[in-house]
């Protein structure tokens, strides 16, 4: 399939996966990044981060933003880590994360995201 940039399927899920990849995931306010988001929708999020992340704890997260999907450079959100264990690269953790509190202008940059970049879950 092409589509009309001329790109195949393939092609264009090989870009929206290199771009996941750059978009950090922060601690807080803090410089502190916890991870990579690689997969992401409304009520969670899923990070690959270089340590074990701990399961079970309450973070207050920070996403950079993509130029030209909101306003604002980044959006702040609280969530709870649900589980974590090793990527097949062993160099690297994956983590899920379920959202907890989303403000309105949050879950509209967070639908925006899934939705221009296609990070939900389709199955």
């Amino acid at each position: 399939m092409v589509d009309t940039e001329g790109k195949s399927a393939e092609q264009r899920q090989v870009t929206r996966q290199h771009l996941v990849f750059y978009l950090r995931v922060f601690d807080g306010m803090s410089s502190r990044v916890v991870g990579h988001l690689i997969d992401l929708s409304p009520k969670g999020l899923m990070l690959l981060s270089d340590e074990p992340i701990a399961v079970n704890e309450e973070y207050r997260l920070r996403m950079k933003l993509p130029k030209g999907v909101a306003s604002t450079e980044d959006v702040i959100f609280g969530a709870v880590s649900r589980w974590c264990h090793p990527d097949d690269n062993p160099d690297f953790h994956v983590t899920g994360f379920q959202i907890q509190d989303l403000d309105g202008d949050a879950e509209k940059i967070i639908s925006a995201l899934v939705e221009e970049f296609g990070f939900a879950d389709h199955n």
